[in-house]
């Protein structure tokens, strides 16, 4: 018989063990230095002192050896950042819908109910942490190294290449700050007061602008395209507010080939570091969630593959769906652990630049911008477009099926939402079928389900400029 375990005692109990386990192994080969010391006699003197070293010193990460190992650590805190955000941001705009347990890798029953819940820190922690790393790393670069644009001709220049983290942090950080302007209801930064979620959109572009020089001196042409794609995407965003042109975000994007991509690495070393939308969809243990019954089940778009897997079904019974394990279509982009994800690519550039079109009521040209990347996968052209409201919907699918499953859908959603910009999208499950009368005929849309993600409960109660109250108030349903 299989006795239960108590996990918060087990673990406990499993550190004291490999605790007193290691303090006999230290014990055994001090016996042993003593015991070669007696053997060999008075002749020689044994030092049996021990000495711990401690923690390693914050100087030494002031050298430029760790300056590599420091912007690992920044992507890795992105990784975790964009798994987390990105799981729950599907869920809630319908990218992927729940099919099983609520527990370990499942979609929460709040999240599957439109709400993000006011009283939860983890995914706010994960996005300050790697706006925090990077910044921080930032910081620290700069510090030890001199400025290069302090040298004059006559003075022998520093060694560029050692200049390279500093870009690297720079545009991890863009990102960081760009994944929390796009999916948080308020921005934070070191104990500030609540500020619009657009003012961490304007500072990762700051900091993919001022990536740009030092990544170009220092010939680092991955992070040169990765901060004009990513100064492409802030602009994009805060020209639908009004706050950028989209000449200038046209302008960046029109600099990046269409075969560029940046991409958060994950990897199979860990549980997390893997990837989150395979792993809670790799049928050994998981099938959390399904393709089944959104818009991309009746869709043939290689962007948002799955396939059905006979008469599997998820993992437990979904309430919206009567309390049935639903029918598992698991989603086919990433089919490993260690796939990695796009932050930006050439592709997501050709879709900016037909937006920046639109808003020019240049049809024509959206159309060609959109039709490249469609050429390329071997799908039918879009276009001509008879209105404005047809080219954005057309618009707003193709960013859909682009950018499926990587954290940018809902920020997507927010910003054409908020700005009254024409089109329709993609927002809601689409099964209006019964199967097998099985499951309760369901269209649903956006309507009451919450915007963004709320600023963390942790921050009020640790923030003393910004409380509990403000932070629970969010930004408000769609309607």
């Amino acid at each position: 018989m299989q006795t239960n375990r108590n996990p918060e005692t087990t673990g406990r109990n499993d550190i004291m063990k490999a605790t007193h386990k290691n303090i006999r192994t230290v014990r055994r080969r001090i016996g042993g230095v003593l015991l070669s010391c007696a053997t060999v006699g008075l002749a020689v003197a044994c030092n049996t002192d021990i000495t711990n070293p401690g923690g390693a010193r914050d100087s030494f990460l002031d050298t430029l050896t760790a300056h590599k190992a420091l912007v690992i650590g920044t992507q890795r805190s992105f990784q975790d950042a964009m798994m987390y955000v990105g799981y729950w941001n599907a869920a809630m705009v319908f990218e992927i819908n729940p099919a099983g347990s609520t527990g370990s890798y499942g979609i929460e029953s709040y999240i599957q109910a439109g709400n993000f819940n006011p009283d939860d820190s983890q995914d706010w922690d994960y996005a300050q942490e790697a706006r925090w790393t990077a910044e921080d790393a930032v910081r620290r670069f700069r510090r030890v190294l001199e400025d290069p644009a302090a040298f004059t001709p006559a003075e022998t220049p520093p060694d560029v290449s050692s200049y390279a983290p500093i870009a690297q942090a720079l545009v991890w950080g863009g990102f960081a700050n760009r994944l929390i302007g796009e999916n948080f209801c308020q921005a934070v930064f070191d104990k500030s007061g609540l500020l619009p979620h657009t003012a961490a959109i304007q500072r990762a572009d700051s900091m993919f602008a001022e990536a740009l020089p030092i990544a170009t001196a220092a010939g680092d042409d991955e992070y040169v395209n990765a901060a004009h794609a990513g100064r492409a995407q802030t602009l994009a965003y805060l020209a639908t507010y009004g706050m950028a042109t989209w000449a200038a975000a046209a302008a960046e994007a029109e600099l990046v080939s269409d075969d560029f991509v940046m991409q958060s690495p994950q990897s199979a070393q860990s549980p997390d570091q893997y990837n989150y939308f395979y792993w809670a969809n790799g049928n050994e243990a998981y099938r959390a969630h399904t393709v089944w019954g959104t818009y991309w089940e009746n869709v043939a778009d290689p962007r948002t593959s799955y396939r059905i897997a006979g008469d599997t079904v998820g993992d437990a019974g979904v309430q919206k769906f009567g309390g049935n394990n639903p029918p598992w279509y698991p989603q086919m982009k990433y089919d490993d652990r260690a796939d990695k994800v796009n932050v930006a690519s050439g592709w997501e550039m050709r879709l900016i630049r037909a937006e920046a079109a639109l808003d020019g009521n240049n049809l024509v040209e959206a159309a060609t911008q959109m039709n490249v990347r469609r050429t390329d996968l071997g799908l039918a052209d879009l276009g001509p477009f008879a209105t404005l409201e047809d080219a954005y919907t057309a618009l707003k699918t193709e960013r859909a099926a682009e950018l499926w499953l990587e954290a940018r859908r809902m920020g997507d959603i927010r910003r054409w939402y908020e700005n009254n910009i024409p089109g329709t999208y993609i927002d809601g499950n689409f099964r209006d079928v019964n199967q097998d009368n099985q499951f309760p005929n369901k269209v649903e849309d956006l309507t009451g389900r919450d915007r963004a993600y709320y600023v963390g409960k942790g921050e009020a109660e640790t923030n003393p400029n910004v409380t509990v109250a403000e932070a629970a108030a969010g930004c408000g349903k769609f309607n």
